[in-house]
């Protein structure tokens, strides 16, 4: 590795100052590699990790994006607000799956219950027809 100076935090504010600009001009791409540059300086740098959820192409990449950012300062409000909205359908998904998983388990029960009845009542026919004293 070289012995580099860190750049100054003048020059990083300025650095993401562009990739901004860029961002509003919708050159994403340049903005991506000026971010994915002041991330990789700084795994810390908040605003870096913020705006780099904006410029990904993927939700799963936006949600690692604002991870990052609570991980860094969890009282980030616009992070917390932004992957809340993102994850809310995952979690309504989910609610459905457990209200079908819950439907399931209680049809498999019920399937059960009734399995053992008929068994018990052909075993209780097929026994009472049968004399058990030896009498013909």
């Amino acid at each position: 590795m070289t012995d580099q100076p860190p750049p100054s935090d003048n020059s990083r504010i300025d650095r993401l100052l562009d990739a901004i600009d860029l961002i509003k001009e919708d050159k994403r791409q340049e903005a991506y590699d000026i971010l994915r540059a002041l991330i990789q300086e700084d795994s810390n740098f908040e605003h870096a990790w913020l705006w780099m959820a904006v410029v990904v192409k993927s939700l799963d990449q936006a949600i690692v994006c604002l991870d990052n950012v609570l991980r860094v300062n969890p009282r980030n409000a616009s992070a917390a607000g932004a992957l809340y909205r993102l994850r809310q359908d995952e979690m309504a998904m989910e609610k459905r799956r457990e209200r079908l998983r819950y439907a399931r388990n209680l049809s498999f029960t019920l399937l059960w219950m009734l399995t053992i009845a008929l068994l018990y009542a052909m075993l209780f026919t097929f026994f009472g027809n049968i004399n058990l004293t030896g009498a013909t």
